[in-house]
Protein backbone atom coordinates (compact mmCIF):
# COMPACT_ATOMS: atom_id res chain seq x y z
CA UNK A 1 0.00 0.00 0.00
CA UNK A 2 2.79 2.53 0.58
CA UNK A 3 4.45 1.64 -2.88
CA UNK A 4 1.15 2.69 -4.45
CA UNK A 5 1.21 6.47 -3.05
CA UNK A 6 4.06 7.81 -4.80
CA UNK A 7 2.29 6.81 -7.91
CA UNK A 8 -1.38 7.96 -6.70
CA UNK A 9 0.80 11.36 -6.32
CA UNK A 10 2.11 11.18 -9.41
CA UNK A 11 -0.72 10.60 -11.04
CA UNK A 12 -2.84 13.12 -9.55
CA UNK A 13 0.03 15.98 -10.61
CA UNK A 14 0.29 14.97 -13.59
CA UNK A 15 -3.63 15.19 -13.90
CA UNK A 16 -3.63 18.76 -12.31
CA UNK A 17 -0.94 19.74 -15.06
CA UNK A 18 -2.71 18.61 -17.99
CA UNK A 19 -6.04 20.32 -16.96
CA UNK A 20 -3.96 23.61 -15.97
CA UNK A 21 -1.99 23.07 -19.05
CA UNK A 22 -5.30 23.64 -20.93
CA UNK A 23 -6.32 27.11 -19.57
CA UNK A 24 -4.79 29.51 -21.80
CA UNK A 25 -4.38 32.37 -18.87
CA UNK A 26 -2.46 29.52 -16.16
CA UNK A 27 0.01 27.72 -18.71
CA UNK A 28 0.55 30.97 -20.87
CA UNK A 29 1.12 33.33 -18.37
CA UNK A 30 2.37 31.05 -15.16
CA UNK A 31 3.09 27.46 -16.29
CA UNK A 32 5.74 28.53 -18.88
CA UNK A 33 7.19 30.82 -16.44
CA UNK A 34 10.75 29.38 -15.58
CA UNK A 35 11.13 31.03 -12.40
CA UNK A 36 8.93 29.26 -10.58
CA UNK A 37 8.96 25.57 -10.02
CA UNK A 38 5.74 22.82 -9.11
CA UNK A 39 6.20 22.15 -5.27
CA UNK A 40 5.99 18.35 -4.12
CA UNK A 41 5.42 16.70 -1.35
CA UNK A 42 1.82 17.25 -0.36
CA UNK A 43 0.73 20.00 -2.04
CA UNK A 44 -1.36 17.85 -4.37
CA UNK A 45 -5.34 17.47 -2.98
CA UNK A 46 -4.50 14.01 -3.14
CA UNK A 47 -2.04 13.35 -0.58
CA UNK A 48 -2.33 13.64 3.46
CA UNK A 49 0.18 13.86 5.89
CA UNK A 50 1.11 11.28 8.48
CA UNK A 51 -1.00 11.75 11.57
CA UNK A 52 -4.05 13.02 9.10
CA UNK A 53 -2.69 16.19 8.22
CA UNK A 54 -3.80 18.40 5.05
CA UNK A 55 -7.01 16.09 5.39
CA UNK A 56 -9.35 18.98 4.07
CA UNK A 57 -8.35 19.59 0.71
CA UNK A 58 -6.44 15.73 0.60
CA UNK A 59 -9.62 13.97 1.65
CA UNK A 60 -12.63 16.19 2.25
CA UNK A 61 -12.81 18.98 -0.36
CA UNK A 62 -10.74 16.38 -2.60
CA UNK A 63 -13.78 15.43 -5.52
CA UNK A 64 -14.74 17.03 -8.91
CA UNK A 65 -17.16 19.05 -7.12
CA UNK A 66 -14.85 20.70 -4.64
CA UNK A 67 -11.58 21.62 -5.09
CA UNK A 68 -11.04 19.63 -8.70
CA UNK A 69 -7.33 20.03 -9.47
CA UNK A 70 -4.55 21.91 -7.17
CA UNK A 71 -1.49 22.76 -8.16
CA UNK A 72 1.44 24.80 -6.46
CA UNK A 73 4.57 26.48 -7.92
CA UNK A 74 7.55 28.48 -6.16
CA UNK A 75 9.84 30.86 -7.08
CA UNK A 76 12.73 31.48 -4.25
CA UNK A 77 14.18 34.44 -3.28
CA UNK A 78 16.00 36.46 -5.53
CA UNK A 79 19.96 34.93 -5.22
CA UNK A 80 22.79 38.14 -4.34
CA UNK A 81 19.94 40.13 -2.77
CA UNK A 82 20.16 42.25 -0.05
CA UNK A 83 20.03 40.77 3.52
CA UNK A 84 16.57 40.05 4.59
CA UNK A 85 15.42 40.41 1.44
CA UNK A 86 12.22 38.28 1.20
CA UNK A 87 10.93 38.70 -2.55
CA UNK A 88 10.19 34.84 -3.18
CA UNK A 89 6.52 33.82 -4.22
CA UNK A 90 4.04 31.44 -3.96
CA UNK A 91 1.75 30.45 -7.12
CA UNK A 92 -1.42 27.88 -6.23
CA UNK A 93 -3.87 27.18 -8.60
CA UNK A 94 -7.35 25.52 -8.00
CA UNK A 95 -9.91 24.46 -9.95
CA UNK A 96 -13.26 24.80 -7.83
CA UNK A 97 -16.55 22.82 -8.74
CA UNK A 98 -20.39 24.37 -7.22
CA UNK A 99 -19.97 22.21 -4.15
CA UNK A 100 -17.91 24.63 -2.16
CA UNK A 101 -20.89 27.41 -2.96
CA UNK A 102 -22.58 29.68 -0.45
CA UNK A 103 -24.68 31.68 -3.16
CA UNK A 104 -25.81 29.82 -6.34
CA UNK A 105 -22.77 29.81 -8.45
CA UNK A 106 -20.61 31.93 -5.65
CA UNK A 107 -17.60 30.40 -3.55
CA UNK A 108 -18.43 30.33 -0.19
CA UNK A 109 -16.03 33.02 1.67
CA UNK A 110 -14.83 30.50 3.92
CA UNK A 111 -13.09 28.97 1.33
CA UNK A 112 -12.12 31.88 0.12
CA UNK A 113 -10.04 32.01 3.79
CA UNK A 114 -9.08 28.84 4.02
CA UNK A 115 -6.94 28.86 0.62
CA UNK A 116 -5.69 32.02 1.48
CA UNK A 117 -4.46 30.46 4.83
CA UNK A 118 -3.17 27.82 3.62
CA UNK A 119 -0.92 29.51 0.38
CA UNK A 120 0.36 32.03 2.90
CA UNK A 121 1.37 28.92 5.29
CA UNK A 122 2.64 27.34 2.70
CA UNK A 123 5.01 30.31 1.29
CA UNK A 124 6.39 30.70 4.84
CA UNK A 125 7.98 26.93 4.61
CA UNK A 126 9.30 27.45 1.49
CA UNK A 127 10.89 30.55 1.55
CA UNK A 128 12.38 29.96 5.17
CA UNK A 129 11.91 25.98 5.99
CA UNK A 130 11.65 26.82 9.82
CA UNK A 131 12.58 23.67 11.95
CA UNK A 132 9.01 23.22 13.54
CA UNK A 133 5.73 23.39 12.58
CA UNK A 134 4.17 26.81 12.09
CA UNK A 135 0.46 27.97 13.02
CA UNK A 136 -1.44 30.92 11.82
CA UNK A 137 -2.14 33.39 14.61
CA UNK A 138 -3.80 36.07 12.75
CA UNK A 139 -5.39 36.34 9.73
CA UNK A 140 -7.20 39.20 8.54
CA UNK A 141 -9.22 38.99 5.18
CA UNK A 142 -10.34 41.78 2.87
CA UNK A 143 -13.33 40.25 0.30
CA UNK A 144 -13.59 42.43 -3.00
CA UNK A 145 -15.76 40.53 -5.27
CA UNK A 146 -17.41 36.88 -5.27
CA UNK A 147 -15.63 33.83 -6.94
CA UNK A 148 -17.94 32.77 -9.54
CA UNK A 149 -18.02 28.76 -9.43
CA UNK A 150 -17.03 26.72 -11.32
CA UNK A 151 -14.13 28.24 -11.98
CA UNK A 152 -9.74 28.40 -11.94
CA UNK A 153 -8.43 31.08 -9.57
CA UNK A 154 -4.69 32.05 -9.11
CA UNK A 155 -3.63 32.22 -5.27
CA UNK A 156 -0.13 34.26 -5.12
CA UNK A 157 1.75 34.78 -1.58
CA UNK A 158 4.56 36.18 0.06
CA UNK A 159 6.61 36.49 3.17
CA UNK A 160 6.48 40.30 4.02
CA UNK A 161 8.74 40.63 7.49
CA UNK A 162 10.18 37.93 9.56
CA UNK A 163 11.27 38.90 13.43
CA UNK A 164 12.09 35.55 15.80
CA UNK A 165 9.18 33.21 15.37
CA UNK A 166 7.35 35.41 14.31
CA UNK A 167 6.55 36.03 10.04
CA UNK A 168 4.36 37.55 8.56
CA UNK A 169 2.78 37.06 4.96
CA UNK A 170 0.31 38.21 2.69
CA UNK A 171 -1.65 36.87 -0.07
CA UNK A 172 -4.45 37.58 -2.77
CA UNK A 173 -6.92 35.61 -5.21
CA UNK A 174 -7.32 36.36 -8.79
CA UNK A 175 -9.22 35.70 -11.48
CA UNK A 176 -7.90 35.12 -15.48
CA UNK A 177 -7.80 38.60 -16.24
CA UNK A 178 -5.88 39.17 -12.92
CA UNK A 179 -8.96 41.22 -11.25
CA UNK A 180 -8.53 40.42 -7.43
CA UNK A 181 -11.20 38.87 -5.39
CA UNK A 182 -9.65 38.96 -1.83
CA UNK A 183 -6.50 39.86 -0.08
CA UNK A 184 -5.09 38.54 2.83
CA UNK A 185 -2.01 39.58 5.73
CA UNK A 186 -1.35 37.28 8.62
CA UNK A 187 1.49 36.26 10.66
CA UNK A 188 2.26 32.88 11.64
CA UNK A 189 4.43 31.61 14.53
CA UNK A 190 7.17 28.98 14.61
CA UNK A 191 6.43 26.76 17.50
CA UNK A 192 8.48 26.46 20.05
CA UNK A 193 11.02 23.13 20.07
CA UNK A 194 10.52 20.33 22.20
CA UNK A 195 12.95 20.04 25.61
Amino acid sequence: MAQSKPKEYSAAIEASLSHFRSIPWINDLHLSDDAFHIVGGNLSRAITQPGNGHSLTGETWNTDKTIAHLITMYRPASPGGEAGELDGELRRFYTFGTGLNAHPNLLHGGVIATILDSAMGNVVHQALRPKGATFTVVLNITYKKPVSTPASVLVRSSVVKVEGRKIWARGAVESSSGEVHATAEGMWLVAKANL
